[in-house]
């Protein structure tokens, strides 16, 4: 049983720090400074990889400063939101994901955390994109049209119906080809409608008249109403027939923008997804929503809907592999695969919240991502938590910590630790010894340990310091290394917080030199309280004798009392 301490570097964005300008300068300039040999490094941009002499520059550095583990978060925000249905955060999602987990088993480092949700529920979204139209492109969870996974089920074609652009559709060249296609089958008809309509018109003719002469003027003089009829038939199947307006929507090609359209953009890929999920009885739709029907339960428990969907996104960036980037930096491996292959832990964060947000992400609750991680069954994808995000959020880590399933514990390989204050999670408060936070920690990372927590690491992430500005490294991180190292050897003890000791705290009752000058002290002071408030004339002379101060054994005592 191993718990191993680290901090974080920090960004660059928000510490404004020399010492984090480059990878490698992260490893040494901070990283090496506060006594540990785990240190994470915060990624600005994928661009960071291609800074020249990057490898050496890292792997110098790991090297001569003997920093054994060096992990990466990865980017924040909308450049890497997995729980995108938009096609064009997913692209960009998928694109720097398969890029990230490229370089950082390049560089040697042993694992990428990435935040698992960073988009608010549907319902917040869809507001704002109302108020523009819906015309923006959407994907499923392979990151294609959503043909992809309604193609063959039959059972979801009617929900598929109400989400579909009609007016769109007849724009593309998918559309332009199945009508001219129509239009031929429509006039394959036109020989025979002709000649019932000559058969009937010289059925006023004597049979002595009925010749192939008249016949074929009579099918001249109706020919183009006729086919003018057959044609009106195609426009209006092709213009007003919800069944061929659909058929042309399955058969859209990749290169068409009209393949990615819905009437109601993300709120409707969102919901096409439940639908799909709940049909063919996947295990988010089952766990995580209850196996509810998906129009009810959307505004019945939005976040249980959004969790099972957004789980399903996230398990396509995870287990997709046919997609150029897949090709490009994974050698055609799934995220899955490649991690796997290269020994690199793909973490998943809780996403902490901004003001006004609280609980409004799509996937935030441990028991949901619980699900999420237990699907995807990888010994490299795993779960990194974070309390601060935790609270950030509105939970209590006390009540949902207990409530979560006894193996839980064994997919967290990383916390991320800080004073869990309900800051939007950006304080990364520094943790003191003996302060409230140190044991509160303690106390969630123990009730982890008992389910199933049983080796790891826990880091403390930089922030500003107390004063906001981060200045000096000592602000930044105060004594927070020695309370998480006194935190991890209790917990490798397995010392119930309720047992803690005093040690634990900071304090000794073996160092009796400690106490002796605080009794000392608290005897000279005794009577400070009573000072002024005597009526007679006072004098100062502790516990000597005024003979002995006159003779100035009083500074004597001053020196030596401590001793």
């Amino acid at each position: 049983m191993t718990y191993t301490v680290g901090i974080s570097t920090g960004f660059w964005r928000v510490a404004r720090d020399p010492a984090l300008l480059g990878l490698a300068q992260k490893i040494g300039g901070l990283g090496a400074t506060g006594g540990i040999r785990f240190v994470q490094l915060d990624l600005e941009s994928v661009a960071e990889f291609y800074e020249p002499e990057v490898k050496v520059q890292v792997k110098r550095m790991k090297d001569k400063l003997g920093m054994l583990f060096v992990g990466l978060h990865g980017e924040i925000g909308e450049l890497m939101a997995l729980d995108s249905a938009e096609k064009r955060i997913w692209d960009q999602t998928h694109r720097r994901l398969c890029q990230t987990a490229r370089y950082a088993a390049d560089l040697g480092f042993f694992y990428v955390n990435i935040h698992m949700s960073n988009k608010q529920v549907i319902s917040f979204t869809e507001a704002q994109h109302r108020t523009q139209g819906y015309f923006y492109p959407v994907v499923g969870p392979d990151g294609k049209g959503l043909q992809s996974i309604i193609m063959g089920n039959t059972k979801i074609y009617d929900e598929a119906k109400k989400h579909i652009p009609m007016h769109t559709i007849t724009r593309s060249n998918t559309f332009n080809e199945e009508y001219k296609k129509l239009q031929q089958e429509k006039l394959k008809q036109l020989p025979e409608i002709l000649e019932h309509i000559a058969e009937r018109e010289l059925e006023r003719y004597p049979p002595e008249q009925r010749t192939d002469e008249l016949k074929k003027a009579i099918k001249k003089q109706h020919e183009d109403k006729a086919r003018q009829d057959l044609l009106d038939q195609a426009s209006n199947t092709a213009y007003r027939d919800e069944r061929f307006q659909f058929d042309v929507w399955l058969k859209l090609g990749n290169s068409e923008a009209e393949k990615y359209q819905l009437d109601d953009g993300e709120w409707g890929a969102f919901h096409l997804v439940a639908h799909w999920m709940k049909e063919k009885g996947d295990s988010y739709w089952t766990n995580i929503a209850g196996g509810k029907d998906p129009q009810s339960l959307y505004f019945e428990n939005e976040n249980a809907f959004c969790a099972a969907v957004a789980s399903k996104y996230i398990e396509g960036h995870f287990t997709l592999k046919d997609n150029p980037a897949n090709r490009e930096f994974l050698d055609g491996m799934s995220i899955k695969e490649w991690c796997e292959a290269k020994n690199l832990y793909m973490l998943t964060e809780n996403p902490e919240s901004g003001e006004g947000a609280e609980g409004l992400y799509r996937l935030f609750r441990p028991e949901h991502y619980y699900y999420t991680i237990k699907h995807i069954n990888s010994p490299k994808i795993k779960i990194c938590l974070d309390f601060e995000h935790m609270v950030s959020q509105g939970l209590d880590p006390d009540v949902e910590l207990k409530k979560l399933p006894d193996d839980f514990g064994k997919m967290v390989v990383l916390f991320h630790l800080g004073q869990p204050v309900p800051y939007g999670g950006t304080a990364h408060i520094p943790v003191s010894r003996g302060s409230l936070a140190q044991e509160q920690i303690y106390r969630w990372l123990y009730l982890m340990k008992k389910k199933g927590w049983k080796d790891g690491y826990v880091l403390f992430e930089r922030g500003g310091g107390r004063t906001g500005k981060g200045a000096l490294p000592q602000e930044v991180f105060e004594d927070t290394v020695t309370a998480l190292r006194w935190i991890v050897t209790f917990l490798e003890r397995d010392v119930k917080p309720e047992d803690l000791p005093p040690e634990f705290y900071g304090i000794s009752l073996q160092n009796e030199p400690v106490f002796a000058r605080q009794l000392v002290a608290m005897r000279e002071h005794a009577w400070d309280p009573l000072e002024g408030l005597l009526s007679v004339p006072e004098e100062k002379h502790t516990f000597l004798g005024k003979t002995a101060v006159d003779k100035g054994k009083g500074q004597e005592w001053e020196k030596r009392k401590f001793r």
